[in-house]
């Protein structure tokens, strides 16, 4: 087994770790139940371990210094880690094993959860725990992430080229303008789409908007040849909320059909313009490329892309 010489003691690194979220070494002594002394001299130990001071301190109060800021989220994710992991053996015992899949809410929710059950009646001893993988279309790195919560591999939208992770395209998307049945009555329809109006429905509806795409309504506008007039109508974070918002009959939304199926079979959307916007990115399968051929992995590769109808050829 490799030697950790640098690695100071656990007990003093739980001591900074919980003296610094917690802002105090009572609160931290509270918590570790131990006495505020014993907190103090751990983190000073660790100090004097380190060569470095981590706190300034100012009686009770306790303020991180720049070493200790850096030093802070290594420490909370190692912890939270051994958490998890102490979690997850004494609720299974070990025994199965399982695959962290970091997605999109809506993704997931609306597209992914509702196959699992063929994924598990296929691979039973595979456990898929799902967990939310956020992305920010409104910032240019949009590089994911899949140390949050261990995850091991990603459900992601994008170009499909991010260093350090291999790629396997899943889904295209294409979005369509839809709103509550009846909120555009087929006569304002009917008419746009004979005299090349689109500004009856533009205008006299709420354009809901998805937050973390901002240009999506100008990108649809552009590609579709049409003018938008007026400021656009609510907004909302995540596709699953803008949903609920068109089947409400909130306004009209520009939304990816893939997302919208089940609304639409279902009677609880419609389609009110002829015009669409196909997306340049993709979902794709993400993972370490070290770690593309782990069996688990490659399991819930296949099944996916079988899913998807992509006859499992579209690996990156």
């Amino acid at each position: 087994m490799a030697l950790r010489p640098a690695t100071p003691s656990l007990n003093a690194l739980r001591a900074f770790e919980a003296a610094a979220r917690l802002g105090s070494f009572a609160r931290a002594a509270s918590e570790l139940s131990v006495t505020p002394g014993a907190v103090s001299q751990q983190v000073a130990n660790l100090e004097a371990r380190l060569g470095i001071t981590l706190f300034d301190r100012n009686g009770p109060q306790l303020t991180l210094r720049e070493a200790g800021r850096a030093y802070l989220p290594a420490l909370q994710k190692a912890f939270d880690g051994i958490e998890a992991a102490t979690l997850d053996l004494l609720t299974h015992g070990g025994s199965d094993r399982k695959l962290v899949i970091g997605a999109l809410p809506t993704l997931a929710t609306v597209w992914l959860i509702p196959r699992l059950s063929r994924f598990q009646n296929e691979f039973p001893k595979i456990r898929p725990v799902i967990e939310t993988l956020s992305l920010n279309f409104a910032t240019p790195d949009r590089m994911p992430d899949l140390g949050v919560h261990q995850m091991d591999v990603g459900l992601y939208f994008g170009n499909g080229h991010w260093p350090g992770f291999a790629s396997f395209k899943i889904l295209e998307e294409q979005q369509v303008v839809v709103a509550a049945p009846g909120l555009v009555s087929a006569d304002i329809r009917d008419h746009a789409r004979l005299t090349g109006a689109d500004a009856d429905i533009l205008s006299r509806f709420p354009r809901l908007v998805h937050t973390t795409r901002p240009r999506a309504w100008h990108q649809w506008a552009q590609v579709n040849d049409v003018v938008i007039h007026g400021e656009p109508g609510l907004g909302f974070e995540h596709f699953f909320m803008l949903i609920e918002a068109a089947k409400s009959g909130m306004g009209i939304a520009l939304l990816p059909r893939i997302l919208i199926e089940p609304a639409l079979a279902k009677g609880d959307l419609e389609i009110v313009h002829d015009g669409t916007l196909q997306a340049s990115d993709a979902y794709y399968l993400i993972c370490d490329e070290n770690r593309q051929h782990d069996p688990e992995i490659t399991a819930f590769r296949q099944w996916l892309l079988y899913e998807a109808g992509s006859g499992g050829n579209e690996g990156r």
